[in-house]
């Protein structure tokens, strides 16, 4: 997006009362540009407030509170009407690779059990996330383990072209990539502790590390939870601090393994939407890789996907091209009917399969068969559809050819 694009993003979520998402995008936009950013204290401070102002699990703000928030950011409101055109404007910046492997393979030998992981070929971008999706032991936290330094390949290796320096070490480099396992291991002290600590270990002191501290905690909604503990966390808020202890420093590669597992869905949400923000900051933009066996929520925020069973990318590409060279199209179908009633409704669509998978059905038809066409051959036998979804162009596909 450009400038004038996330203008009118911010004045849209504003007009319609979406108080979350305008103070963590006021942020945002002061922080990216040189023209705003004497407001960023003034707009951090209201995105604090609001913070403590609406309470865990409650709706939207409204009435005086609303009203608050809404008056704390006209002056900043009033700065983005004055700019016209793209005064202010960063220069373009196109993505550029972080990190790159070429025929990387990892293989794992004990007693009788025998596991290869490659060969895979996989670019990293600034501003983009890539989703490493699949089931369980298919070699996602392998590959993560790899690009973070984690491990090392036994065949070919992971470039850092887009890391600051010349001459890098495997030292420096690693300093510049953040890693989040999905185990997170307990610390001691209150968050706002830990926070202040990891942006002094990368050589932010004084003012910098209190303004760096300062707006972490307030972006990522921990502004109510700063000075509690490890165990006073839920596991949700826990994981939030570990992104904020990772990106308090900026990181130019942040690597995830299955950050969303134990969120509630609109925790996930958050999450993933605060990740696409980051990782798009025009004047900061790093290149994350996270894995999931979330598909279709990890698919909505990546640029580009890599599907592996039993160690081997049955897909690596853009998100866009998953399903381009499919055989068929295949839809997720629910409700209250038989397997036969199914089968019985669907008997005049060609080349038409279906199979029981877990409460659902898949039906694979022609790709001539469009998710509007097959709904309405179920409704005119009368079957009560409750669930549909198209997954003809979602790695799920992939999934649904081995249950």
């Amino acid at each position: 997006m450009n400038f004038m694009e996330r203008k009118a993003e911010f004045e849209r979520y504003l007009d319609s009362g979406n108080l979350s998402l305008a103070t963590r995008r006021a942020m945002d936009l002061a922080l990216d540009y040189q023209q705003l950013q004497s407001h960023l204290e003034a707009v951090t401070e209201v995105r604090a407030e609001y913070n403590r102002l609406r309470g865990l699990g409650q709706g939207e703000l409204d009435g005086t509170q609303k009203q608050k928030i809404t008056d704390g950011l006209q002056p900043f409101c009033a700065e983005l009407t004055s700019v016209k055109g793209e005064v202010g404007e960063l220069p373009h910046q196109q993505p550029i690779v972080v990190a790159e492997g070429r025929n990387l393979v990892k293989r794992y030998r004990q007693g009788g059990h025998h596991f290869e992981l490659g060969p895979i070929d996989l670019s990293l971008r600034s501003g983009e996330i890539t989703g490493v999706v699949g089931e369980n032991g298919n070699g996602k936290t392998t590959l993560l383990r790899i690009f973070a330094g984690e491990t090392s390949a036994d065949e070919g290796w992971p470039e850092y072209p887009g890391m600051v320096g010349d001459a890098l070490t495997p030292y420096q480099i690693k300093q510049q990539v953040a890693f989040i396992p999905q185990r997170l291991r307990p610390w001691h002290g209150t968050l706002l502790q830990n926070l202040k600590y990891a942006a002094a270990n990368k050589g932010f002191h004084g003012e910098a590390n209190e303004q760096r501290v300062n707006f972490v905690v307030h972006r990522l909604g921990l502004t109510r939870f700063q000075h509690l503990g490890w165990k006073q966390l839920s596991s949700g808020y826990k994981l939030r601090f570990e992104l904020a202890r990772m990106v308090v420093w900026r990181p130019r590669l942040l690597v995830l393994d299955e950050p969303i597992a134990n969120l509630d869905l609109n925790a996930q949400q958050q999450f993933l939407q605060d990740l696409v923000h980051l990782a798009a900051s025009i004047r900061y933009p790093m290149g994350i890789v996270l894995s999931s066996q979330q598909l279709h929520q990890i698919e909505a925020v990546s640029e580009q996907i890599v599907f592996l069973r039993n160690g081997k990318p049955l897909f690596a590409g853009a998100t866009k091209n998953v399903g381009s060279d499919r055989a068929s199209n295949t839809f997720q179908v629910g409700g209250s009917f038989s397997l036969e009633n199914l089968l019985q409704a669907t008997q005049g669509l060609p080349e038409i399969r279906v199979e029981e998978s877990g409460t659902n059905f898949t039906v694979h038809t022609a790709t001539a068969v469009n998710g509007r066409q097959l709904l309405e051959t179920l409704f005119a036998a009368r079957l009560e559809v409750t669930f549909f979804r198209d997954i003809s162009f979602s790695t799920r596909q992939l999934l649904a050819q081995t249950l």
